[in-house]
């Protein structure tokens, strides 16, 4: 077993082509725009859902995209690369992982740091946290916006790489604030 956390969060350079997340971007943009809505985070200590305000990116689920469906099939190729290439006989399976959602960061928006122990994925037939997060990038032409994990640990994403790592409180991620143009990206869960 590998006893450096940084073994665990995997690159998967160019798992798109580059014409495909193009593609994708014209097609999310050509959606009504206001499908669109601000991210939030479950505070624990209150119960209630916050925001960032203009600070915080904007969602889309769009499953009636045709690219939601390609991504999604070809993120289970993905994933099963992952958990194949550790070879851990504890751990040879997984259940699902959850419909991609889209995030755009516009100028001056981030991700905070966090961990994805997020519940609300569950609907009481599937239950817990998600064990993978799957970040897909789908541009690389603005600044800013550098992914970070384990505090200060930098991934250098380029357009069309997929990274997996693990979603427990080990793996604490952010999305550094755009400086200019706008950065999209995909996520998904996996239980």
């Amino acid at each position: 077993m590998k006893k450096n956390l940084k073994d665990y969060i995997v690159k998967q350079s160019s798992f798109l082509e580059n014409d495909f997340c193009d593609e994708t971007i014209i097609k999310l943009n050509e959606l009504e725009k206001l499908r669109w809505g601000k991210h939030h985070y479950h505070q624990k200590e209150t119960g209630k859902f916050i925001s960032n305000g203009e600070q915080e990116l904007d969602i889309l689920y769009a499953i009636e995209l045709d690219n939601t469906q390609i991504i999604m099939d070809k993120l289970w190729q993905g994933i099963a690369n992952y958990v194949d290439s550790f070879e851990f006989h504890w751990f040879q399976y997984w259940s699902g992982y959850s419909l991609i959602r889209y995030n755009r960061y516009s100028e001056n928006q981030k991700m905070e740091m966090h961990c994805d122990h997020i519940q609300t994925l569950f609907d009481g037939k599937h239950k817990g946290i998600p064990t993978l997060s799957c970040v897909g990038l789908l541009n690389d032409d603005y600044d800013g916006g550098e992914f970070f994990i384990l505090d200060d640990f930098k991934i250098d994403l380029k357009k069309g790489d997929l990274l997996i790592f693990p979603s427990n409180f080990m793996f604490p991620h952010r999305v550094e604030p755009v400086l200019s143009g706008i950065r999209y990206s995909y996520i998904s869960w996996v239980w």
